[in-house]
C-alpha cells in the first residue's frame, strides 16, 4: 500500500509539473517589432483617379529587445494598394509569410489606410506550422514608405514601381500552444 501511495504522489508531482512547465510555454508574448522592407511591383491605373498596386514587400523584422522567435526573422508579404492619384489616399491589403530561423512559418494577413507613403492599420497571425502551429495573435500596423524607382511599361500601359520603408508593430501579442 505504502509503494502505490508513493507512486501516486509521484505521478501527481510529475503532473504537477507538467501542467506548470505547459503553462509556461503558452504565455502570452509581447513584442514591438521594426522592420525594414523592399517593395517591388507594377501600378495600373484602374480608373481615372485610381491606381491599383501588384507587388510583394520582404524584410527582416526585428525585435526591439533583440530576442525571441519573431527576432530576425525574414518576411514576404504579397499585397495590392489602391492609391487615390487626386488625394494620396491609400487603402492596402496583403498577406504574409514570416520565416523563423529554424524554417517554420507564420501566417498573417493585413489591412492599412492613409495617405501616400503613411498607412496604419491591422495585423492578424492567422496561422504557423512546426514551433509555431497553433499561433495565434495580433497588433497594430504602421507601414512608412518612399518611392524607390519608376519605370513605364509602354506596351502595357502599366508602370513597374520599386519602394523602400519601414513596418513597426508597436504592440504585437501573440501566444504559441
Amino acid at each position: 500500500m505504502k509503494t502505490i501511495t508513493k507512486l501516486f504522489r509521484g505521478l501527481l508531482i510529475i503532473m504537477i509539473i507538467a501542467s506548470l512547465a505547459a503553462t509556461v510555454e503558452a504565455g502570452e508574448v509581447k513584442a514591438q517589432i521594426k522592420a525594414p522592407w523592399e517593395a517591388g511591383g507594377r501600378v495600373f491605373k484602374v480608373g481615372p483617379e485610381l491606381l491599383q498596386f501588384h507587388g510583394t514587400f520582404q524584410g527582416i523584422m526585428y525585435i526591439d529587445e533583440g530576442k525571441g522567435e519573431l527576432d530576425a526573422a525574414a518576411f514576404v508579404c504579397p499585397a495590392s494598394q489602391d492609391i487615390n492619384a487626386a488625394n494620396g489616399q491609400t487603402v492596402a491589403y496583403g498577406r504574409c509569410m514570416i520565416s523563423g530561423s529554424e524554417g517554420d512559418a507564420v501566417f498573417a494577413e493585413f489591412t492599412c489606410k492613409g495617405s501616400q507613403g503613411s498607412c496604419k492599420g491591422k495585423f492578424k497571425i492567422t496561422g504557423g506550422e512546426g514551433q509555431f502551429k497553433g499561433i495565434k495573435g495580433s497588433s497594430d500596423i504602421m507601414i512608412r514608405s518612399s518611392l524607390g524607382a519608376v519605370a513605364v511599361n509602354l506596351e502595357s500601359g502599366a508602370v513597374v514601381h520599386a519602394a523602400e520603408g519601414l513596418a513597426v508593430w508597436p504592440n504585437l501579442v501573440y501566444t504559441l500552444p
